[in-house]
C-alpha cells in the first residue's frame, strides 16, 4: 500500500520565510525609485543620456520589486490555504478509516473495544 504524507513542517517553514519578504521587497522599491530619482535630479540639465538612462534603471526595478513583492504575497496566501486544505483532508481521511475499522470490528464481533461491548 503506497502511503502519502505532506510536508508539514516544510509548507510552515516556507510561509514563514515568505511572510516578511512582501514589505521588505515594497521598502526596496521605495528605496530604488528614491535613490534613482534623486540621482537624475543631482545630474542637472548637463547630462541628459546619463539622466535618462538612471530614470529608466530606478523605473524598471522599482516595479520589478513590486512584482516581487506582490509574488512572494501570493505565494504567501496560498500556502496559507493550502495548509488548511490539507489539514481537512487528513481529518476526512482518519474520519473514513475510522468509520472502516469500526465496521470491520463490529463484523467480527471485536468485544474488546468499548464502544462495541
Amino acid at each position: 500500500m503506497t502511503r502519502y504524507s505532506f510536508d508539514t513542517h516544510g509548507v510552515s517553514s516556507a510561509r514563514l520565510a515568505l511572510s516578511h519578504d512582501p514589505a521588505e521587497l515594497s521598502t526596496c522599491a521605495s528605496a530604488v525609485a528614491s535613490a534613482g530619482a534623486s540621482a537624475a535630479v543631482a545630474l542637472g540639465d548637463e547630462a541628459d543620456g546619463l539622466r535618462t538612462a538612471i530614470e529608466r534603471f530606478h523605473v524598471v526595478h522599482a516595479h520589478a520589486f513590486d512584482a516581487l513583492a506582490d509574488a512572494a504575497a501570493a505565494l504567501g496566501d496560498r500556502l496559507d490555504r493550502s495548509t488548511l486544505e490539507m489539514r481537512s483532508v487528513e481529518l476526512l481521511v482518519t474520519a473514513g478509516f475510522s468509520a472502516v475499522t469500526t465496521d470491520v470490528s463490529a463484523a467480527h464481533g471485536d468485544s474488546t473495544r468499548p464502544e462495541l461491548r
